[in-house]
């Protein structure tokens, strides 16, 4: 941007992504009754102002003056007002509006253009939709969701909507893991005939650690031409992509502050005192709403199972409809109003969510569980869902401490970008560098794509564990900035402010909010019973949702149609475990009859125990005469016993010979070797007639599996790619 020619020519400044045009009329100031012989704008980085009603004061933040901008600044005429009463149509770049409820949204939906409006999460674009009914037709929409099925909830085609000449500005409201199939029906060739907007930027980065394909959207987000895309946030923050970076600012600006009355409760043991709060409101204020945030719904559902019956009755949990098969407690939005008197929500209605009416806001960030933790932005974002006149009857932020060493945080988010971009760099290289050095020992076979990716997730500070890379649409191996972001986020939050009981306080203060804090240290705790009962609730739900997903791929009469629906449930209604067990389901169908591959699934649903149960069906696979499975079947023969160092050194024949794989100890040989075998306990055996302890091979189909595989491996077929080691 810094080398792209700025021009500045009467009525016109432009400046690298910036534009702005000036009007040639004069303004009107109906205030004073005057007409101000002043300059106004226009268009806005190609957004039209309502110049003839309102002044937009402005300011340039320079870079480098006359030369670059690092962002345009604008004040909105009224506190309270909302984008619409400033321009037409949205203007391109990030726009951080820094304050929820003024409408960016709207205003785009209502823009005389044909848009496409990305959200994070289905409750928001199913908020947006169901208020474009057209009268007359009660499955007819002004704007077209797309995204997962939601019941009760029809809408017409992608196809048969472009088509309704009735319609004339074509208005998409998206879910972010959708757009790829939205895209794929307008065309390629037909992006410059909408606008894009991808709103609630900032929530991608804390979501993209357990969604990865949502970082998609920015690879479709670039396809668009400068003038016909945005990034929208009240919340924005930094960004590691370069790309983004690059993307002029529009920053809105408002004359009075968001100031907000917060009590601050530090404890030692969150869930119970949030319990305890939650009782203790609902006792004093039997006719009020309480809301919970708490992003754990696990969490949720132990705080409500430690309640009163009467208590748990006024209770509902505002979550992922992949959950909605999970908890009991599940619900949603009834026309902008919360579903029961106490109402727990997580991360998916943390956003975009309008709540009409007024309640007790209770916030909670428990450190242990680091997806919980929050910025004060987003706790401002959590507070903003309210959007009744007279706001919040109360805001209590719950939170707890954890001392982290900060000496080597502040380079933390640097260095993990460097890995991320040397690893992205290696994935590349590597086709080329196998092909340049067929024979070297480091470059032996092709590598798994996915198992490259995942082997690339890391845990930092004893967070979740991020994947550093990801395939673009391209198929190019590139940085997962969001998750970056993420490691970034965390690494912030924990040295800043949930390091020490008084920074979260002194953060918020220095904000502008009014504070009254409290310590407590709680001398009791959620019974053990109720948590674990929880958890067993919770894993039953899972496997009748398990059996029901089950029933559905047994009704396909091909192992593709089986693909198809898999793929299908894990995008719309999975949870987290059931999404990876039709993952498995995917890898290993076309080798193993349903019923078989489904009853061994069940025992096997753990990474690491799956990938020994799969190294062994792709090893079962092998046509009899694989060069594999005769080594195997030669060196490891029944009844016989060896020792740990006797069973090592027959298969590290095999696998640095027959594999090419470096040379394993005894701790690392077993193992695997139980992979293709099914060894005894150690028992005793006679060496020179003195007794060593050894392993007795029992036989080699370790998982009992019977009859013939549907698809055998061809005996020519290099396995060490397909394996799992």
């Amino acid at each position: 941007m810094e080398n792209e020619e700025a021009i500045t020519i009467g009525s016109i400044v432009s400046v690298g992504r910036y534009e702005i045009l000036y009007a040639t009329a004069p303004y009107n100031d109906e205030s004073n009754g005057e007409v101000d012989d002043i300059q106004t704008i226009q268009y806005l980085n190609n957004a039209h102002v309502r110049y003839n009603e309102v002044y937009l004061h402005y300011e340039i933040d320079w870079r480098e003056k006359g030369k670059s901008i690092n962002a345009i600044n604008f004040l909105m005429p009224k506190d309270k007002g909302h984008l619409q009463d400033v321009f037409v149509t949205t203007p391109h770049g990030l726009i951080k509006k820094n304050k929820t409820g003024i409408g960016a949204t709207t205003l785009e939906l209502n823009s005389p253009r044909n848009s496409i409006i990305v959200v994070p999460t289905r409750a928001l674009a199913y908020g947006k939709a169901i208020s474009s009914r057209i009268e007359g037709d009660p499955n007819k929409y002004k704007v077209l969701y797309v995204g997962g099925e939601i019941t009760g909830f029809t809408v017409p085609t992608i196809s048969s909507y472009l088509m309704d000449s009735s319609i004339h500005y074509k208005k998409f409201i998206v879910v972010a893991d959708s757009l790829q199939r939205l895209l794929e029906v307008i065309g390629k060739e037909h992006y410059r005939d909408y606008f894009l907007m991808v709103d609630e930027i900032d929530s991608y980065q804390y979501d993209c650690s357990y969604r990865p394909n949502i970082e998609k959207v920015m690879d479709y987000y670039f396809q668009f031409p400068i003038s016909h895309r945005c990034l929208v946030s009240a919340t924005m923050g930094e960004f590691s992509n370069k790309d983004i970076v690059e993307e002029p600012v529009i920053n809105v600006q408002f004359s009075a502050p968001q100031s907000r009355n917060i009590n601050l409760v530090h404890t030692d043991k969150a869930e119970i005192r949030l319990k305890k709060l939650i009782e203790e409101i609902a006792s004093s204020n039997p006719n009020d709403k309480i809301l919970i945030a708490y992003n754990s719904v696990r969490g949720c559902a132990t705080i409500i199972n430690s309640f009163s019956d009467s208590l748990k009755s006024e209770c509902a949990i505002l979550c992922s409809s992949k959950n909605e098969e999970i908890t009991e407690y599940y619900s949603d939005i009834v026309e902008d109003k919360l579903p029961k008197r106490i109402t727990f929500m997580t991360c998916t209605y943390f956003v975009g969510v309008d709540i009409t009416e007024r309640f007790h806001l209770i916030t909670a960030i428990n450190v242990s569980k680091s997806y919980t933790i929050l910025s004060t932005d987003k706790l401002q974002q959590i507070a903003g869902r309210c959007r009744h006149p007279e706001g919040l009857l109360s805001e209590t932020i719950i939170y707890t401490t954890k001392h982290i060493d900060n000496a080597n945080l502040p380079g933390l988010p640097a260095q993990v970008l460097k890995d991320a971009e040397a690893l992205a760099t290696f994935g590349n290289l590597f086709p080329k560098l196998k092909s340049a050095f067929p024979n070297s020992y480091y470059f032996r076979d092709d590598f798994k794509e996915k198992d490259f990716i995942e082997s690339t997730t890391k845990r930092y500070l004893g967070g979740t564990p991020v994947q550093l890379v990801r395939k673009n649409t391209d198929g190019i191996f590139v940085p997962s900035y969001f998750n970056i972001d993420f490691v970034r986020i965390q690494v912030d939050l924990l040295g800043r402010l949930y390091s020490k009981p008084n920074s979260l306080p002194d953060t918020l203060k220095a904000e502008g909010h009014v504070i009254e804090i409290h310590d407590y240290t709680e001398n009791s705790d959620i019974s053990f019973s109720i948590r674990t009962q929880t958890e067993e609730d919770f894993q039953q739900a899972i496997i009748l949702q398990r059996e029901d997903l089950i029933a559905k791929l047994r009704e396909a009469e091909s192992i593709l149609e089986r693909e198809r629906i898999a793929r299908s449930l894990i995008t719309q209604r999975c949870s987290q475990q059931n999404s990876l067990f039709l993952e498995y389901f995917i890898e290993l169908q076309k080798y193993l009859p349903f019923d078989s591959l489904i009853a061994k699934l069940k025992d096997y649903d753990s990474n690491a125990d799956y990938n020994k149960f799969y190294n062994y069906v792709i090893f079962w696979s092998l046509e009899d005469t694989h060069p594999l499975k005769i080594t195997i079947h030669e060196n490891f023969p029944i009844n016989e016993i060896f020792t740990g160092v006797e069973l090592t050194d027959r298969f590290n024949a095999i696998y640095s010979g027959l594999l090419n794989c470096p040379q394993l100890t005894p701790k690392q040989a077993i193992p695997i070797i139980r992979n293709f075998c099914t060894l005894s306990d150690r028992t005793s055996k006679r060496i020179n007639g003195r007794p060593v302890m050894g392993y007795r091979i029992i036989d080699t189909n370790p998982y009992q599996l019977e009859g013939e595989p549907l698809e055998r491996i061809s005996a020519d077929t290099s396995v060490i790619h397909l394996l799992k080691f």
